[in-house]
């Protein structure tokens, strides 16, 4: 019946059969894992590990279980956990793809990089044609420093996968670290006609913007990114400093201070609003800016310049 439910579409009446079933038989392995995916879909990581882990006690060879099982703990930042299932899920069937691609995640969130790599590849082999296993086999060479091959590997994604926006945003900013401006802005903008309101996309279009001083371009996506996390400092300090090449100052001070209300230490925030608080003219709120600054962190290291303005407000 649960099962029946759950091919209807009725994941609470399924929940509720698979309940039953395990309190007429307890060692009911198979009810106890469909009890795990359904928790699981519905976001309710523990529960779903205790399921799962019920399961397994009674299938502890169960392809299925330890996949599960090893997926929820990933999901709950279990990561040494799930590395454990997951190992033994693929000793279980060593031709699994997704195992492999799975291994490759949680040793890139336990930082074991180089085995990150190792297993993208047997995934990529196993699967050359899953743009998601490329893009992880190239975000594991990125971390591990090799920059050229992440390179390869995105691409190989984006290829793979013309709406597939994480290998653009990725080679994106790749290309701006390195100065390469016109690269970027290519994946940047392949990326913007299927997701205009992204975050990732029109913060990293505002960063080539700026380096460009292309400041109108920069300024519109710095603010499509600000509307995406409304309460991110970072975006606003960028999107101040914008609007400070662009010369309008008083939206920059503006964005100065939503940018120290989220971060109130930001010491390159306080200074640059002192600043422009300053060429606007604003000393009495200039001032006490850069006391504060100088007060709280005297090794700031624009201190000089601070204290040079402050002398002549």
């Amino acid at each position: 019946m649960g099962q029946t439910f759950r091919a209807l579409n009725r994941p609470d009446d399924a929940l509720a059969s698979f309940r039953q079933a395990v309190a007429i038989r307890a060692d009911y392995g198979v009810a106890h894992r469909e009890i795990g995916r359904i928790l699981l879909a519905r976001g309710d990581t523990r529960g779903a590990i205790d399921s799962l882990g019920r399961a397994l006690q009674h299938l502890p060879n169960d392809f299925s279980v330890l996949f599960d099982l090893a997926s929820a703990n990933t999901q709950a930042g279990n990561f040494a956990e799930a590395e454990r299932l997951f190992t033994r899920a693929l000793q279980i069937n060593p031709n699994d793809a997704q195992v492999k691609h799975n291994l490759a995640i949680v040793n890139l969130e336990l930082g074991r990089n180089n085995e990150a790599v190792n297993f993208a590849r047997l995934a990529v082999d196993a699967a050359p044609s899953n743009a998601v296993f490329m893009f992880t086999l190239g975000l594991a060479l990125e971390n591990s420093g090799a920059s050229d091959l992440a390179i390869a590997a995105y691409r190989g994604a984006a290829s793979l996968d013309v709406g597939y926006i994480s290998p653009r945003i990725n080679l994106g900013s790749l290309f701006l670290s390195t100065g390469n401006y016109s690269e970027a802005l290519v994946f940047l903008n392949q990326a913007l006609a299927v997701a205009p309101n992204n975050f990732e996309v029109n913060n990293n279009l505002g960063a080539v913007f700026a380096r460009l001083e292309n400041w109108t371009s920069s300024i519109i996506h710095y603010e499509r990114a600000a509307a995406a996390r409304p309460n991110d400092p970072t975006v606003h300090f960028n999107l101040a400093r914008t609007y400070a090449g662009a010369g309008d100052l008083e939206r920059a001070q503006s964005s100065y201070r939503t940018a120290l209300r989220h971060a109130p230490n930001n010491w390159d925030a306080i200074f640059e609003l002192g600043q422009t608080l300053f060429k606007l003219g604003r000393n009495d709120e200039a001032r006490p800016l850069f006391q504060d600054l100088i007060s709280r962190n005297p090794n700031f290291s624009n201190r000089t310049e601070a204290e040079r303005i402050l002398r002549s407000l």
